[in-house]
């Protein structure tokens, strides 16, 4: 029987996928409806971007990979594999929360400006990775003891 999906971090993933999309639109095309000048401020620095690349289309290759990951991990609800699934949302949301803080450090160290969009994205992250976290289950089975180790014996 399929499972059910995550409906919170699918919900949160495909918010933060528009949050992305928006930026990078807006990193190509015009000036951010923002509060403030903070956004204009952060989205004109030398942090914008990572060879080039905006770092609002790494945010959307990240929710992409974290919405599809939940998706597939809901439709595939026991086994290995769904386990294997889960882990990836949860790494993916780990390693977009670290970047997240990294990059609201530079905004209030360094640029000294404060990107309003930014920092709903910061919090999107954040709050799948708390529910990805909240997800993660131990193993059924026994527990792993140094007499676990052993091989089974034949017979007996």
């Amino acid at each position: 029987m399929a499972g059910r999906p995550c409906w919170g971090i699918v919900g949160l993933a495909l918010f933060g996928l528009v949050v992305s999309s928006y930026l990078t639109y807006e990193h190509f095309c015009g000036p951010i409806a923002c509060i403030g000048q903070g956004c204009a401020i952060v989205n004109e620095s030398v942090y914008c971007t990572i060879f080039g690349v905006p770092i609002s289309v790494l945010g959307i290759v990240n929710y992409a990979a974290i919405l599809g990951l939940a998706l597939a991990a809901g439709l595939r609800s026991k086994g290995p594999l769904a386990a294997w699934l889960h882990l990836g949302v949860f790494g993916l949301s780990l390693s977009g929360t670290i970047f997240s803080a990294y990059l609201t450090y530079l905004e209030f160290a360094v640029i000294r400006a404060f990107c309003t969009w930014c920092v709903i994205s910061a919090v999107t992250i954040t709050a799948i990775f708390g529910l990805a976290a909240a997800g993660l289950k131990q193993p059924a089975g026994p527990s792993r003891s140094s007499s676990s180790l052993t091989p089974p014996t034949r017979g007996g």
